[in-house]
């Protein structure tokens, strides 16, 4: 399994970044405002890349603290469910008509 868990990983920090990226893009180029992944994905694009990189944290973690048998599969869902919700609270907000 550490594999999968690592390939995960590999693939949430490589999205990570490129969201990062594009979010600056966005934010500083004039007109390039299309190419904002939380207005192309929403929330659900966010929070599909917590869960990958919880997944795989969490999974590598287990598998290389020695865990055997299901607990590295049951830390990296757990790990994936923490990192949604740390996704859903402290990502951005709607903004309001006033703003």
């Amino acid at each position: 399994m550490t594999p999968v868990f690592a390939i995960v990983l590999l693939a949430g920090i490589l999205g990570l970044l490129v969201w990062v990226a594009l979010t600056a893009v966005a934010d500083t180029v004039e007109g390039w405002t299309g190419v904002d992944p939380e207005a192309r994905f929403g929330s659900r694009g966010r929070f599909g890349l917590a869960a990958a990189l919880g997944f795989g944290l969490a999974g590598m973690s287990a598998t290389f603290a020695g865990w055997s048998g299901a607990w590295p599969i049951l830390a990296s869902v757990a790990g994936a469910a923490f990192s949604i919700g740390v996704a859903a609270r402290y990502g951005p907000r709607p903004r309001s008509e006033s703003d």
